[in-house]
């Protein structure tokens, strides 16, 4: 059906009256809990409204040398120092606020009665905690799906080429992955310190597209599949959020189906053909707004760093720490002007610039595909 543009429809029988409206129905279930949310919802960490830093300190493995008996007298007064902890600061340096204006005398007169009335205003002063939630959730999830370590072995590649069972594949190297990590080794921090990892706190974010064709494709072929796939009951995030960061600003294409957004933002569109999501706002320019994760427009301007373009070849990610979300303070406020007789409502928040912390394993997994050699011909071809 069309949209309802306030017009009634004639009665049938008298010609000059008009059917009236029977209900207004207010839809309250918008935003679900769901596997997505946890993940951020695990990595929250307290801040404080006292200071605006958290440090972590990573220190290294210390070392032995033979011991010379007597002759270590005259070593007594050495000091033996260790050497200086690499500290990494975490800054709670983003605000945001959510504003909403509501009031209970003009805007009634476009409902049918107070239970509608009361219906539509709790539903959009409940959209203040929801918008929050959402923004959250994208927020994280975005940096997660995109975020890269700088330790020697932050990306590991899976050959799939020709692969028999996909499944088994990734299995296999997933489980010679952890098995390095459980390893005395280096190579899965950004300082290089030394460092082992249990296997029961390594912990996989798969890219839904390659856990849903394990499960539903690779494991109900397998007569016997317990323990196949480690962690593959672990959290997964919708393929959408994986990709590499666009550290340079660029402009979308005319058909933009890969360049995502990092954050919430606005982008202005030609016309509101341009973009169905596009709207008015108060200067007479269509806007479009995006959440993290969201397709830009096709054919605007966007900054170094804000944006993203989907990888597809992302498996997973393997991690240890969950990158911290801290939060410095959340407050609800609102008061009523008596003079246009409406309430503003606010919520306001600060949150850390997202970071992985670069004491722990970051591994990106991706697929990788062996590029067939042509055949060199024979001589008299």
């Amino acid at each position: 059906m069309a949209t309802f543009t306030g017009q009634l429809r004639a009665n049938e029988i008298f010609g000059a009256l008009f059917n009236m409206i029977i209900s207004q129905q207010v839809f309250a279930d918008n935003i679900k809990d769901n596997d997505n949310l946890q993940l951020v919802d695990r990595a929250r960490t307290d801040g404080s409204m006292y200071g605006d830093t958290k440090l972590y300190y990573s220190t290294d493995i210390l070392k032995s040398h033979a011991w010379g008996a007597d002759a270590e007298a005259t070593n007594l007064l050495k000091t033996a120092r260790p050497k200086a902890p690499k500290v990494q600061a975490i800054h709670i340096d983003i605000f945001r606020q959510i504003d909403l204006t509501v009031d209970n005398y003009l805007s009634k007169r476009a409902w049918i009665d107070e239970g509608a009335f009361s219906s539509f205003t709790a539903v959009m002063l409940g959209w203040i905690r929801e918008t929050k939630k959402v923004y959250d959730l994208t927020t994280y999830n975005a940096f997660l799906g995109t975020a890269e370590s700088e330790a020697a072995r932050a990306s590991e590649g899976i050959n799939l080429s020709g692969a028999a069972n996909r499944g088994q594949t990734i299995a296999k190297a997933l489980a010679d992955l952890m098995d390095d990590m459980e390893d005395v080794g280096r190579d899965f921090n950004d300082y290089n310190h030394l460092r082992s990892y249990s296997r029961s706190e390594i912990q996989v974010i798969w890219n839904n597209k390659y856990r849903n064709e394990i499960t539903k494709l690779d494991l109900p072929i397998i007569f016997h599949k317990d323990g196949v796939v480690e962690k593959l009951a672990d959290d997964k995030l919708n393929s959408r959020f994986f990709g590499t960061v666009n550290t340079t600003a660029g402009t979308t294409g005319a058909t933009n189906t890969t360049v995502r957004s990092l954050i919430e933002n606005d982008y202005e569109v030609a016309s509101a053909a341009a973009d169905p999501r596009a709207e008015l706002n108060e200067d007479g320019d269509y806007i479009v707004h995006v959440f993290g994760g969201d397709l830009l427009p096709n054919s605007v301007d966007y900054e170094a760093n804000e944006t993203y373009t989907v990888d597809d070849t992302i498996i997973c990610k393997v991690l240890v720490k969950l990158p911290p979300y801290m939060s410095g303070f959340e407050v609800a406020t609102s008061f009523f002007n008596p003079k246009a007789l409406n309430e503003n409502h606010y919520l306001t928040w600060g949150h850390n610039t997202l970071e992985y912390l670069k004491n722990y394993p970051l591994i990106t997994v991706r697929e990788t595909v062996t590029e067939e050699t042509p055949d060199t011909p024979t001589e008299g071809e």
